[in-house]
């Protein structure tokens, strides 16, 4: 367990004893993209400057973790206390549910009378009577303060008449268990408030392991002119996001100084006449029971106003060129949007030229008559929105027969 490896190091630290670097084993660090328990223990820096006499990735039998990491300190501190040791160790387990039983049990046996002579029973055989560490006392398990069922350990010893305070904080932050253990400075006390602040530094380091992490930005695809649909992507995260909310934004022409656009907080989004000559982008927040975070999309180009419908494909003519069959009309493929749609059929020469409009003969299909023998049928389609119209005809049919 945790605390029972972290306590037998700080036997060896009252023994005298010192630890080596030990280098982490590659073959059991953590795979890309997973939460690296490494990133979450102390370092020197939030002891002011300690050195590390030990430092190791390893695989917990008594923890039904993934991977672990330790590191151990000696000539450490925090704030104004001294502390002799420090031992900072993270646990990345299989579930939040099996972190919460372990916590939970460990705590229950640390309570118990079985569990505190266990631990002292422990120092009297590593120290034995008249040897430099006497008068062992094991309080019980206090709330650290650090998530639901954390707790604190103050175990006192005596080392040459001088009391010294060891503690064992133990924590969770969803599937990751995080343990301090420390050695106060003979003679000093080491107060509730310091293993509180240590291991909340741990904690929040563990957090922002577990909560979302982009690992590739949303993108925007689609047109950026007024009247388009624009269609964002969430990107790709680790951390296992159980929920994604959108924000369209809109820049100046560059893609800096975005604001939110309100109410804008689908996945598409419909270009309005206040974008124009603006970037749009989109803000992906992804969020999990640890947290959440936020990655935006590269902002798209300017916003073109919207301009009169323009013909991208002919309109087309299906139906055989004969008195008496029916020709059907398709529209084509048009820019700008079109809101509406008008027909109207022609009858040109055997060339398909000097071409002429059929007297009532506007809507989407034409019954060949007899005087349309000789000659070509096409027809013309208008596109129209809010700004103008356009048109277009098809490629004349056959000579009608």
């Amino acid at each position: 367990m945790i605390a029972s490896a972290a306590l037998a190091a700080a036997f060896l630290l009252l023994a005298g004893a010192r630890t080596t670097d030990a280098p982490a084993a590659p073959s059991i660090r953590p795979a890309p993209g997973a939460p690296d328990p490494r990133l979450m223990v102390l370092t020197s820096a939030d002891l002011r400057g300690a050195r590390v006499t030990r430092q190791a990735y390893y695989k917990d039998g008594e923890f039904p973790s993934a991977i672990s990491y330790g590191r151990e300190f000696e000539d450490a501190g925090s704030g104004s206390v001294p502390l002799s040791y420090v031992d900072s160790e993270a646990a990345v387990g299989t579930s939040t549910r099996s972190t919460t039983q372990y916590v939970a049990q460990l705590r229950r046996l640390l309570a118990s009378k079985g569990g505190r002579k266990l631990i002292v029973d422990s120092f009297e055989e590593e120290f034995p009577t008249g040897s430099i560490v006497s008068n062992v006392q094991v309080g019980r398990p206090r709330n650290l303060g650090v998530g639901a069922g954390s707790f604190d350990l103050l175990i006192t010893v005596r080392v040459l008449g001088l009391r010294t305070d060891l503690h064992i904080s133990i924590f969770k932050v969803e599937r990751v268990l995080g343990g301090v253990v420390t050695v106060g400075a003979p003679g000093r006390r080491v107060p509730l408030p310091v293993m509180t602040r240590l291991a909340k530094v741990m904690a929040a380091r563990a957090s922002v392991q577990l909560a979302p992490r982009s690992t590739e930005p949303p993108t925007v695809t689609g047109t950026a002119a007024v009247g388009q649909t624009l269609t964002a992507t969430t990107g790709t995260w680790a951390g296992a996001p159980t929920t994604f909310a959108a924000q369209w934004e809109r820049c100046d022409s560059a893609g800096a100084s975005c604001i939110a656009i309100p109410g804008a907080t689908n996945p598409t989004y419909v270009v309005t006449d206040a974008d124009v000559g603006s970037a749009l982008r989109v803000s992906v927040t992804a969020r999990n029971a640890v947290g959440a975070a936020t990655a935006t999309s590269d902002p798209t180009a300017a916003v073109l106003a919207a301009g009169a419908p323009t013909n991208t494909t002919l309109p087309t003519i299906t139906g055989t060129a004969q008195v008496g069959q029916t020709l059907t009309a398709t529209t084509g493929a048009w820019n700008g949007s079109p809101t509406g749609f008008a027909f109207q059929w022609q009858r040109c020469s055997a060339a398909g030229t000097s071409c002429v409009d059929l007297p009532g003969a506007t809507g989407g299909t034409y019954v060949v008559t007899a005087g349309d023998a000789g000659s070509t049928i096409r027809v013309v389609v208008t596109a129209t929105n809010s700004v103008g119209s356009g048109s277009a005809a098809s490629v004349p049919t056959p000579v009608v027969t």
